[in-house]
């Protein structure tokens, strides 16, 4: 993902819808439905392009104890809030 640590943890209420969660570290765990979300980052060098410099955020996704639908709906929610665009 192109965003830092701050930005990723500011963006996941929204991108949870709410959902409770705890950071330990690098790892955040969130409490979805009947399951458990496993959203592992680790901050990695950031990408040049020129003079630009982007942040890059390399982000796991593991999922515990939910169906397949359960699991494309919290993709769904994740990605719509997480996309960053410009114009």
């Amino acid at each position: 993902m192109g965003c830092t640590r701050q930005e990723f943890l500011g963006w996941l209420p929204g991108a949870t819808r709410g959902a409770p969660f705890e950071v330990t570290g690098n790892l955040v765990t969130i409490q979805t439905g009947a399951g458990t979300v496993q959203i592992r980052f680790i901050e990695a060098p950031p990408r040049r392009l020129g003079l630009l410099s982007l942040p890059v955020l390399r982000v796991s996704i593991l999922f515990l104890g939910l169906h397949a639908a359960e699991r494309a709906e919290f993709l769904r929610q994740f990605d719509l809030f997480t996309q960053r665009g410009g114009g």
